[in-house]
């Protein structure tokens, strides 16, 4: 893969850490496969990006790989954000979570990412290296969100 150029790093601190949110390259449709293969195989965590038809496309691809329970959060106004504590949690539309939705899927990482099974699949139709360089989307969780960024090939 081609290396970043530098102005795609933006510095930011957080909880008196230092966190680089950077935009992942996404993955070439000729590499798509293989490297799709790989994501399903090593449990990481994925972010398609991509139009709705494109992402629901590739979320119905994806779910038969996906270990259960599988949990599915569409965002809302009010909308409490699970804390699974084994299986998949899909985050559809994660560009629209609000502040108090970002900040409990933070404390979430914190608390349990490293101790329980559980992979995060995220949808959005926005790309969400922008809404980061924005200030919309805070950089720490798109840096734990983002270990594949996948994005579908265009139909012609």
């Amino acid at each position: 893969m081609e290396a970043l150029p530098g102005a795609l790093f933006r510095h930011v601190a957080v909880s008196g850490k230092d966190i680089a949110a950077r935009l992942r390259t996404a993955l070439l449709p000729s590499d798509l496969q293989a490297d799709w293969d790989l994501a399903l195989e090593t449990e990481v965590n994925l972010l398609l990006e991509g139009s709705p038809s494109e992402l629901a496309g590739s979320l119905a691809a994806l779910k038969p790989h996906l270990g259960a329970p599988v949990c599915e959060f569409r965002p809302g106004d009010g909308a409490t954000m699970p804390q699974p504590r084994e299986g998949t949690l899909i985050l559809l539309e994660v560009s629209t979570l609000d502040a108090a939705q970002q900040t409990a899927l933070l404390r979430w990482f914190e608390e349990f990412d490293e101790q329980v099974p559980v992979r995060i699949v995220s949808t959005s139709s926005e790309p969400l290296f922008a809404c980061v360089g924005s200030g919309a989307f805070p950089s720490e969780l798109y840096y734990r969100l983002n270990a594949v960024l996948i994005k579908p090939p265009r139909s012609n």
